[in-house]
């Protein structure tokens, strides 16, 4: 059987069939295949042959171990470097900041408590006998050895010695003879101490109220009264530390006086004679709150509301300073305006538009406007809750001394950033502010704390929180002068000392671009 041909293309090596041949079967194309009709052999391309001849020259690599591999597929090992670990240092100290200052301020306030000043007064003016039995009289004088309930109170409290004189710090006034209550009231409410025990002049009379007289049996009983007078609004949590203290202790006295009565030798008597009430609460105890906190969150929104705004005014300068333009500081120099001198265009020298004082002050009012946005909303949400309270002035009032505070905050963003930058300022303000927030008695008083918290003396915080529970409960109404002051001089000092600063920086910067733009013209 015959099979016909195919002339070989010119300057071929190769025929067609062989080219089909080499298609059909892939696999056996470098093994030597013959042509069927001129026997020829086919071998591979040249370019293979190189390329199997380099490859047998190099020698073997060596394959990389998992140790070697490891870097090149895990970034981890990439990202420690000795920047790294000052970074996990820095961070961590600012932790152990925070976790010091929290707990350190809040913890065992129930051992300071023997630290807090009470005002003691006994004005008992003794017992009246003229309608007595001489019986009674003589069974009274044996239980209070001559003395009146009052200075019989008085003795066990001042006992150096007794339990009740450790429970608070005691300030016995007893001897001021004449002192009305109204004017031991005014203690209270000046700050000048936490509280105020008060024995009414009727007290020893009250007591006989329970006994018979000469027209019969007791008839009329009245209430043997003790009075602990404290300012609500001054201070709730560090109130509810120091009257749950002295209603145990006063508690626990008016039940041993009773228990010595029924154990005494005249208890038979005492018994028969007395009226049946009198063992029920032989001696009373009554609170007067000043300035009560009525509903529980508004001694939260005495200082949250400023630890809101402190964030708040962060947020304002940074922004400021990162995100606005900053084209202001270039008028002239970044846009360049040019003049024809000539038949040629030359350019303009640069020209400052506002001077650097003016641009610092522009910012800073700027700030100013950020946080009358923030006080409105901050401001509006306890106004509008259920209960809230107003007692030392009218909702604006409340408004612009919050917005007055705020601005000490601006103010001191403001300097830090200027000092630190905008990216270094935000770590150091955040520290300051947990410090300041604190030490600032927001939640317990400085009496209750430890000695480093008064630091708080210091900062405008503080001041915030005084004011504000001033116009929330009416509490301290003599000190406001001084909350306005402090605050005050936190707005002027620091926001001076900014603006200073920021005009050196714009002109050093402005110095820069017009040594720029000259060195252009060169």
């Amino acid at each position: 059987m015959s099979t016909s041909r195919s002339a070989p293309l010119p300057g071929s090596r190769f025929s067609l069939d062989t080219v089909t041949e080499e298609k059909r079967s892939a696999q056996s194309r470098f093994e030597g295949q013959q042509d069927c009709d001129n026997d020829t052999i086919v071998e591979p391309p040249a370019s293979i042959h190189a390329t199997q001849q380099q490859q047998q020259q190099q020698p073997t690599q060596p394959r990389p171990s998992v140790a070697e591999m490891l870097p090149h597929f895990w970034a981890m090992p990439h990202l420690f470097t000795k920047h790294t670990f000052v970074w996990i240092f820095a961070t961590t100290f600012v932790m152990i900041v925070y976790i010091w200052l929290y707990l350190g301020a809040l913890w065992q306030p129930l051992t300071r408590v023997r630290n807090v000043d009470i005002l003691f007064y006994n004005g008992d003016a003794g017992f009246d006998f003229s309608t007595t039995p001489p019986q009674i009289q003589q069974l009274t004088a044996g239980i209070t050895q001559n003395q009146t309930l009052g200075e019989m109170v008085q003795s066990k409290i001042m006992d150096p010695t007794g339990a009740l004189n450790h429970v608070v710090r005691w300030n016995d006034w007893s001897d001021r003879k004449g002192l009305s209550r109204e004017e031991l009231v005014d203690q209270v409410e000046r700050g000048e101490y936490w509280g105020l025990l008060y024995i009414p002049a009727n007290f020893s009379n009250n007591y006989l109220s329970y006994a018979p007289s000469y027209t019969g049996p007791a008839t009329q009983p009245k209430v043997i009264d003790m009075e602990y007078i404290f300012d609500q609004g001054r201070g709730y949590g560090t109130h509810s530390l120091i009257e749950k203290f002295i209603s145990r202790s006063l508690d626990a006295f008016g039940r041993a006086f009773e228990t010595g009565l029924l154990t005494s030798p005249a208890n038979t008597t005492l018994l028969a004679t007395m009226h049946p009430t009198f063992w029920a609460n032989t001696l009373h105890y009554t609170e007067t709150v000043l300035h009560p906190v009525k509903v529980y969150g508004a001694n939260f929104a005495s200082y949250v509301t400023f630890i809101v705004l402190y964030i708040g005014a962060m947020l304002t300068v940074y922004s400021i300073a990162k995100f606005l333009p900053n084209t202001i500081e270039s008028l002239g120099i970044l846009g360049l305006e040019v003049v024809e001198v000539t038949g040629t265009t030359t350019p303009r020298r640069p020209f400052y538009k506002f001077p650097a004082l003016q641009i610092a002050i522009a910012r800073y009012f700027l700030a100013l406007l950020f946080s009358l946005m923030h006080t409105i909303f901050v401001w509006m949400v306890p106004q509008i809750l259920e209960g809230h309270q107003n007692e030392g002035g009218n909702a604006g009032q409340v408004f612009f001394f919050i917005w007055f505070t705020s601005w000490s905050f601006v103010s001191i963003m403001s300097f830090l950033c200027q000092l630190l930058t905008a990216d270094g300022f935000q770590g150091p303000a955040t520290m300051l502010m947990i410090l300041m927030f604190t030490s600032s008695t927001g939640i317990l008083d400085w009496v209750v704390m430890p000695g480093f918290f008064r630091i708080g003396y210091a900062f405008p915080f503080t001041y915030g929180v005084r004011g504000l529970r001033y116009f929330y409960f009416g509490s301290q109404q003599n000190n406001m002068w001084i909350n306005w002051l402090v605050i005050l001089g936190w707005i002027v000092v620091p926001g001076v000392a900014t603006m200073l600063m920021a005009r050196t920086n714009i002109r050093v910067r402005r110095q820069a671009l017009r040594n720029t733009f000259n060195s252009q013209q060169v």
